[in-house]
């Protein structure tokens, strides 16, 4: 401004300091103020007993909770009082990969499942397993086992505990496909057998393609960091009980992204409605 103010032209200023002929007419711009809204203190301390129940909840999460809970707001203002109050996670963006169908879940409840064992460290015994069936529509985790090592009997067992829970008339299923790896247990003859004779498909992933079973990935990467890796390991007897509690709140409590940021429970509620209607 002082250039043009000593009678040089606008345009000779602009092009020797690289700026354009708009910058050299505006002003300084003035600091935004926000002030805040009243209920600002009751939302920051709203935000901050949901993020000490649940530490490892990003921002949309914990809106979710907070609008679950009754508060009214938008994920901008969580995320910027989260902000304020050092609360941000690291955002994480993980390598999109795809199974080979190009979809995991399903329309409908109880037409597609997953299973797989994930080991869990227990003080007095090891590393023991766990096996989970999850509906993919739902997202439901429909029955669970803690073993001390699982066996392809183990593995039916607990696969036709599934099928009673949801299909209690019969124990069979129909046009039910169920999703596995190609582990030891899954790839037994006693195992393919036994699942063929509760009238289930049984899909196995490719080799070394963890994302054909990307759903099950999932569940125990967040069964894990929400739930079991926030305390030290426990007694086998210990860890089963905590197991137990952290997958009654994935199910009635915890919000899916992947479902509108409603609970399993909540999402097989309305799909049962819908299927009623």
């Amino acid at each position: 401004m002082k250039m043009v103010e000593r009678g040089i032209p606008t345009t000779r200023a602009a092009a020797f300091t690289g700026l354009s002929r708009r910058a050299m007419y505006l002003g300084p711009t003035p600091e935004t103020v926000l002030r805040p809204r009243a209920d600002e203190p009751q939302v920051r301390r709203a935000i901050r007993e949901v993020a000490l129940v649940r530490p490892t909840f990003g921002y949309r999460r914990v809106w979710a909770m907070l609008r679950r809970s009754g508060r009214t707001g938008n994920r901008k203002r969580v995320h910027r009082l989260m902000k304020a109050e050092g609360l941000l996670r690291p955002a994480h963006f993980p390598r999109p990969r795809l199974p080979s169908t190009g979809s995991l879940s399903a329309e409908l409840p109880n037409r597609k499942w997953s299973t797989d064992l994930t080991d869990v460290l227990t003080t007095d015994r090891g590393i023991c397993h766990l096996m989970a069936v999850v509906d993919a529509c739902t997202r439901e985790v429909v029955v669970w086992e803690f073993f001390p090592s699982c066996a392809a009997a183990d593995a039916l067992s607990v696969v036709a505990k599934a099928l009673w829970a949801r299909f209690p008339t019969t124990g069979r299923a129909t046009d039910l496909v169920l999703k596995t790896d190609a582990g030891s247990q899954f790839n037994s003859r006693l195992f393919r057998e036994g699942v063929r004779t509760l009238g289930i498909h049984l899909d196995m992933s490719r080799p070394q393609t963890p994302e054909d079973n990307g759903l099950q990935e999932s569940f125990h990467g967040h069964l894990k960091g929400d739930y079991l890796w926030l305390r030290e390991a426990e007694s086998f007897l210990e860890t089963r009980a905590t197991i137990d509690t952290s997958i009654k709140d994935y199910n009635e409590f915890r919000p899916h992204s992947s479902l509108k940021y409603m609970t399993s429970k909540e999402y097989a509620q309305k799909k049962q409605e819908e299927q009623q209607a």
